[in-house]
């Protein structure tokens, strides 16, 4: 069996063959619509799909965030009772760079005057009580101002006519008095007033003295039933605060009279050195104040 061979390549003239010579023919046969596609490389084409939605997700729920208002008392409730379902035992420490948010705070001169005037409301209160249930309200005033609490006592409740001797069935009066100012335990001035009747005297040589010795007849029996006496103040004005005219009987009256001032300048005080006002509780108080403005004339009788 013959077996056919492929003829030599030929020689050139300096005598070397030549190389073969390839045809190769790249065209697509006729009939075969096949395409061959590349293969890419990287994450499958579904990931940009996926992409967008979670891109849009993300706008959407911070629309709403930013649309949203946070309650901070609820949310840090809400952090809180998070962290103990979780077991978190550092529910109340934060994270490093972490800013609290906390409410601001009320002014401090606020809240000082709201509660020194409930203090005064509350010293009003206890003794226009005292006045009620011992039936003086024809002879006892109790005046609430801005600045303090006056108890106006008139002279002829307590004294006879140009004497600085209290009458005896007043001594219990001022005494039972005595025990609600000790209660109180705030600072108080017992100031003396006359008209403008002049008084000459061995014992008053004026109505200065008298309205004196009237205002400390007061004040020390504040004292005996227990007030604090480096808490009680006694001043005396005489015939020169009036509260009255001295042109009629009944102005005259008026003028005549004993008061009880506990001031608001003293409740601050108490509260600026204590850093609260003094409650009902036996203890010391700081000096009071003098009085600002005069308080409404209590009508009265005129003195015989």
């Amino acid at each position: 069996m013959s077996q056919a061979t492929e003829a030599p390549p030929p020689r050139t003239s300096s005598g070397d063959r030549e190389p073969p010579a390839f045809d190769f023919d790249f065209s697509t046969p006729a009939g075969d619509d096949e395409v061959v596609e590349a293969v890419e490389e990287g994450a499958p084409a579904w990931m940009m799909t996926f992409g967008d939605m979670m891109s849009l997700l993300l706008t959407f729920f911070i629309l709403l965030f930013s649309m949203s208002s946070i309650e901070v008392e609820k949310f840090r409730a809400a952090t809180e009772s998070l962290a103990e379902a979780l077991g978190e035992s550092n529910a109340g420490i934060m994270p490093d760079g972490a800013v609290p948010i906390t409410p601001p705070p009320a002014p401090v001169g606020e809240v000082r005057d709201q509660l020194v005037q409930e203090r005064i409301d509350e010293v009003a209160t206890q003794l226009e009580e005292f006045v009620r249930e011992n039936n003086l309200e024809e002879q006892v005033v109790v005046s609430k101002e801005s600045h303090g609490v006056f108890l106006r006592m008139q002279n002829q409740a307590l004294f006879g006519q140009g004497s600085a001797d209290i009458a005896a069935e007043s001594v219990a009066i001022v005494e039972q008095l005595g025990a609600v100012l000790d209660r109180m335990d705030l600072p108080v001035k017992v100031s003396g007033h006359t008209d403008n009747v002049p008084i000459r005297s061995s014992v008053f040589p004026s109505n200065w003295e008298l309205s004196a010795a009237r205002a400390a007849g007061v004040a020390r029996i504040l004292v005996s039933r227990g007030h604090d006496p480096a808490t009680v103040a006694v001043e005396a004005f005489g015939e020169y605060r009036p509260v009255a005219s001295n042109d009629t009987p009944e102005g005259r009256a008026e003028n005549r009279r004993v008061e009880l001032y506990f001031s608001r300048l003293s409740m601050e005080q108490a509260m600026d050195e204590g850093g609260e006002l003094p409650q009902e509780a036996d203890g010391e108080g700081s000096a009071g104040g003098a009085p600002e403005a005069e308080a409404p004339p209590d009508p009265a009788d005129d003195e015989a």
